[in-house]
């Protein structure tokens, strides 16, 4: 059998070096669940790109079509974790129940068995066979009801569910934080249209698939905020747990000092809504809500303390910067935390020091006006 090397396998080549890479540089952030889902994804890219680049190079149908396998193997698994990562990340998992998984399951390995199979029926392919284009065999199908169940209830669902979960959860973020989710749902939701196009017939790469290099492309963006936005670690399930739970008010500020989120225990402590309070100056929300006893302010360093003036409760106030990649300021983490109950067993414990002490001081004096009397006697 000959082999041929169209133009497109350049970039095949270059896309399944760039997802191996990407897939060796993943393993280091494999520590956690959603990197394991990650890693998951970006293996499943090379074994995509590297289906396309080995079953190009053929001049047969045999050939061409067995390679199929190798690259609906990779489209498969890639979408499926693409998936399961986006439901992870938004902090969905409890969604993920046994019969959900189930569910969510059966067409990726229906599609599977079709795949291995393709051979023995006409679901997948009602008609396969190569044509000459440009001096280079390509293959010229018509599809299946097989090939459009996996294709819409599996590769375009589940990549559009993951990329809208990603969406979705970057509009609950911070400001500062909501760069890394936005590009990588901008990145899932890039390889939908090319793929589009070329199920539609439309010659946008020689009549070769082009999709798989705009998922390395998508795959290099997610990369970069991994890299830059540390996204696999800062995973919206643990703003949630945190965040939204903890007891300490907490003020997330814009560098300019503008409120961009609070939590429920913020909101508890000023009677306002989170859209209230979002996008107030964060010293007039201070000004207005509370009194201050000796607060102070050296540049974003808020300490001190605050007396609620709806309810009285006493809150110890301290900051921290939050620092971007490359070091700039993007806003600042302000903590309140309710002293009001220490603040009152303080001043207890010295009433009664207080108390204990004037009785001790009166024992002694009535002692010292007994000595004398005994002495006469």
């Amino acid at each position: 059998m000959e082999f041929q090397f169209p133009a497109i396998n350049y970039l095949y080549l270059v896309a399944f070096l760039t997802a191996a890479s990407l897939t060796v540089f993943s393993v280091s952030h494999s520590k956690n669940y959603g990197g394991r889902l990650w890693l998951a994804v970006m293996f499943s890219f090379a074994v995509w790109t590297l289906g396309e680049l080995v079953a190009n190079s053929g001049t047969t149908l045999a050939w061409q079509l067995g390679f199929q396998r190798l690259v609906y193997l990779g489209v498969i698994c890639a979408v499926t974790a693409w998936l399961l990562f986006a439901v992870h990340y938004a902090g969905y998992d409890r969604w993920l129940s046994r019969p959900v998984m189930a569910l969510i399951m059966v067409v990726p390995l229906s599609s599977l068995v079709m795949t291995t199979t393709l051979d023995m029926h006409s679901l997948l392919y009602t008609r396969a066979e190569l044509i000459m284009r440009d001096g280079y065999y390509v293959l010229d199908l018509d599809y299946g009801v097989g090939f459009w169940l996996q294709i819409i209830a599996c590769s375009y669902l589940y990549t559009l569910v993951g990329s809208a979960l990603l969406l979705y959860t970057s509009l609950r973020r911070p400001r500062i934080y909501r760069v890394q989710s936005v590009l990588v749902g901008l990145a899932a939701l890039m390889p939908v249209i090319p793929n589009m196009l070329y199920v539609a017939g439309v010659n946008v790469a020689g009549g070769f698939d082009p999709t798989s290099l705009f998922f390395v492309i998508s795959a290099v963006l997610v990369t970069l905020a991994t890299q830059q936005y540390h996204f696999l670690t800062l995973a919206p399930i643990a703003r949630d747990l945190v965040f939204e739970n903890v007891n300490i008010a907490v003020v997330i500020a814009t560098s300019d000092d503008k409120i961009s989120d609070v939590n429920p225990a913020f909101v508890d402590i000023t009677g306002e809504s989170a859209g209230q309070l979002i996008g107030l100056p964060l010293l007039d929300v201070f000004k207005e809500r509370f009194d201050g006893q000796d607060l102070a302010r050296e540049a974003s360093r808020w300490q001190g303390r605050l007396i609620s003036r709806r309810d009285g409760c006493l809150f110890d106030i301290s900051s921290m910067p939050v620092i971007g990649p490359r070091r700039e300021k993007l806003g600042y983490l302000v903590l309140l935390n309710d002293v009001t109950l220490i603040q009152k067993a303080l001043d207890e414990i010295d009433r009664l020091a207080g108390g204990e002490l004037l009785r001790d001081k009166w024992q002694r004096s009535e002692l010292q006006l007994d000595l004398p009397e005994i002495d006469n006697k």
